[in-house]
């Protein structure tokens, strides 16, 4: 079932596995976009069906497990527009390159996790199989920023307790440390 008023999928786009096509801003925001508008429509549906047996409340109450993934896809939606333009505001060239590619994951990871996008046809399986790709070059690329990633955030060292989040300190063997400080001598 598609939503009211809505095309058919391009079934060009919906096979397309391009890499710059899946980075691209637009297909990200509107793959997201497109989710919350299908939440939304099936949603009403299901009140408007719950309702005349059940009543408001109770609807209401039956369909809580639609209104929170209505909810997260929402807010994935508007976390990627902020994120969108926080990377074109930028104007350090490799903080834009790395703010890029972390934008890109989160969304392509929003469309991998969610079986909404292959069940409506809205992403075919070759597509489907060249984000899972592409998330995993993307993380591979990140992996040398991942440091200054974790260190940007200020999340302290004694409550990550991971050798990633320890940091770079000179002169220091960061996984002895952790070693020593999850309980191992070394």
């Amino acid at each position: 079932m598609r939503c009211r008023g809505a095309l058919p999928h391009n079934p060009l786009v919906t096979h397309e596995t391009d890499v710059r096509h899946l980075r691209d801003p637009a297909f990200l925001r509107g793959a997201l976009r497109y989710r919350v508008a299908r939440l939304l429509f099936t949603l009403q549906l299901r009140l408007r069906s719950q309702r005349g047996k059940l009543g408001d409340f109770y609807a209401w109450n039956a369909c809580l497990s639609h209104i929170l993934a209505l909810a997260q896809a929402h807010v994935e939606s508007v976390a990627l527009n902020a994120f969108q333009a926080a990377v074109e505001a930028c104007i350090d060239p490799d903080c834009r390159r790395a703010l890029k590619a972390l934008c890109d994951l989160f969304a392509l990871r929003c469309i991998e996790k969610d079986t909404l996008f292959r069940n409506d046809e809205y992403v075919a399986p070759a597509k489907a199989k060249a984000i899972q790709r592409l998330i995993v070059q993307l993380c591979s690329e990140l992996r040398g920023v991942a440091l200054p990633l974790v260190a940007a955030w200020g999340v302290p060292d004694h409550i990550l307790r991971a050798p990633i989040g320890l940091g770079v300190h000179s002169g220091v063997d960061i996984y002895k440390e952790y070693l020593a400080a999850v309980g191992f001598d070394v």
